[in-house]
């Protein structure tokens, strides 16, 4: 989809004139636009059938209707953190809410702000994995994540001479098939600083990762960007501890989860198919903090189990 074609899509779904469209970066997965109507503007989201990001990794459209659903579902059940209004549902495109321009969680965090907002945060998510109501799982996307994360672990341990790769490859595959199943509560599936903004409170976009599974996706996740926001001087260290430490306990068999979750996420990050654009591009392959982000991620999934 061009700009041109997402202006035209809202002038016939929305009946309405329109006037420029934007591309919006920062995001890996969709292509994404503002377009101006003729009563303010609005978010065109289109749901390619790969990554915007990296064309070559196939990913299945549906997701668009995963995250048109999850949006009803938070407007029907109140959501105390503001999330985009669907206004349309077309096959695999959305017409959105444009909430504006507002510092997504890292940028605030960069800047200086408040680290409790990491604990509203953490309320709001403990607040969403139990709610009762949701039942989709997003398969489609679950068995991506499971090739495109989980299974690669082994590769990029083995290429950075980890001596235990296979076992620890071998956890992370498990997880991964773990998580291709109907899990016991609902998660947004991609809780990392993108997708939080922090204006007069939260805000959370991007829904389309959004299953019925395991906590463990949404905290480690988190957990794992926050881990390496410190380790790379970005913002305070110890702020993944404080958002699970105020998300509050977890049983033993999910509090592994997180950890083996977290370690897969910083891998994928600093060795593996999503270093590039993220904190860890340009570090050379030796030094000391991709070694030490290296160390982390496997000792992640030793402790998990």
């Amino acid at each position: 989809m061009t700009p041109e074609e997402a202006a035209l899509h809202v002038a016939l779904r929305l009946q309405t004139e329109t006037g420029d469209a934007e591309e919006l970066t920062g995001g890996l997965l969709n292509y994404v636009y503002r377009v101006g109507t003729a009563d303010g503007t609005v978010v065109v989201k289109h749901a390619a059938p790969h990554l915007r990001s990296e064309p070559r990794v196939r990913l299945d459209p549906s997701r668009a209707g995963f995250e048109a659903d999850a949006l009803r579902w938070l407007q029907d059940v109140g959501a105390a953190a503001r999330t985009p209004r669907l206004l349309d549902q077309h096959n695999d495109t959305l017409i959105l809410e444009d909430l504006g321009d507002a510092p997504d969680l890292g940028d605030y965090l960069q800047g200086g702000g408040d680290p409790a907002i990491l604990d509203e945060l953490a309320s709001f998510v403990r607040w969403l994995h139990e709610q009762p109501g949701h039942d989709r799982v997003n398969e489609p996307v679950q068995a991506t994540r499971l090739t495109v994360q989980y299974e690669a672990v082994v590769d990029w341990l083995e290429a950075a001479d980890v001596a235990d790769a296979k076992a620890l490859g071998s956890r992370a595959v498990a997880l991964g098939r773990r998580l291709l199943a109907r899990g016991d509560c609902f998660v947004m599936g991609d809780l990392w600083p993108r997708s939080i903004r922090v204006r007069d409170g939260l805000e959370l976009i991007d829904w389309e990762l959004s299953t019925v599974g395991r906590r463990a996706q949404d905290l480690g996740h988190l957990a794992a960007h926050l881990w390496i926001g410190g380790h790379r001087g970005l913002w305070a260290e110890g702020l993944a501890e404080r958002f699970l430490g105020s998300y509050g306990p977890l049983s033993g068999p999910d509090a592994a989860d997180v950890a083996d979750h977290m370690g897969c996420e910083i891998l994928i990050r600093s060795i593996g198919s999503f270093r590039s654009g993220g904190a860890y591009e340009g570090v050379p392959d030796q030094h000391p903090q991709l070694r030490e982000a290296v160390a982390m991620g496997a000792g992640l999934l030793r402790g998990g189990a």
